[in-house]
């Protein structure tokens, strides 16, 4: 964002009712994980697809979909190698997925979405950026500064696979923590990496969580900032 700018609060969820027709439209969500906003497509009406390379948390997401009564397709795969035919879904979405695709596949995995986007369809990228009092706090156990900035110049690139801009979307998620101690467990329940940094770099990480902080309603508040990139295929 620009010095001085601010984006409002929102959601994923929000923003993509905003931006995309999904009603009936035949969607796939590429690095879907536990499927939480696979399943908010699904209710919004859409003939939807999970994708993920992990096959445990495909079978999570199956057995949520399935307590809340969704009809939702589950598919193990890669967003390098999808396995559709060409133009035939309507809509495919990233959410705060492609900086997880490994750096010289991710111009593979926005010309994948191209090819199996129908004339018209949309690309849907969400991804948080690597700034604001969010990142600050979290940098030591997660600075995925390289592989974001990576994602917004594949992004910035998709003309040649036959993409258009159409718009960008920055929005902000509110986080609160009633201490660093509550943060810090959470962090270290998210991965062995983030538990050993904690673990070896404790004080510091704490001086950078407070200095992050802001203080709201009683909580330490932190601002997490989201960018999304809707594009079009000619």
């Amino acid at each position: 964002m620009n010095q001085g700018e601010q984006a409002r609060y929102a959601s994923n969820t929000v923003v993509a009712g905003e931006l995309l027709t999904l009603a009936d439209k035949i969607v796939l969500d590429i690095g879907c994980g536990d499927g939480k906003f696979t399943r908010f497509l699904a209710r919004s009406g859409a003939s939807a697809t999970g994708l993920d390379v992990n096959p445990r948390v495909i079978e999570r997401a199956y057995t949520k979909a399935r307590e809340e009564g969704l009809d939702i397709a589950w598919i193990e795969g890669r967003a390098e190698d999808l396995p559709f035919s060409d133009a035939s879904l309507d809509t495919v979405i990233f959410s705060n997925s492609l900086h997880h695709v490994a750096p010289e596949e991710m111009d593979h995995a926005i010309a994948e979405a191209a090819r199996v986007l129908k004339p018209g369809g949309d690309l849907y990228v969400m991804e948080p950026v690597a700034e604001g009092a969010y990142f600050e706090a979290t940098r030591l156990v997660n600075d995925e500064r390289e592989v974001r900035n990576k994602a917004r110049a594949t992004v910035g690139e998709a003309a040649r696979h036959g993409l258009d801009a159409v718009t960008e979307v920055t929005f902000m998620a509110l986080r609160t923590w009633e201490n660093f101690e509550e943060f810090a467990a959470e962090q270290a329940e998210r991965g062995a990496k983030r538990k050993q940094v904690l673990d070896e770099r404790g004080d510091e990480m704490r001086q950078l969580f407070l200095d992050a902080a802001r203080h709201e309603g009683g909580k330490l508040a932190f601002d997490q900032i989201f960018r999304v990139n809707l594009l079009r295929r000619r």
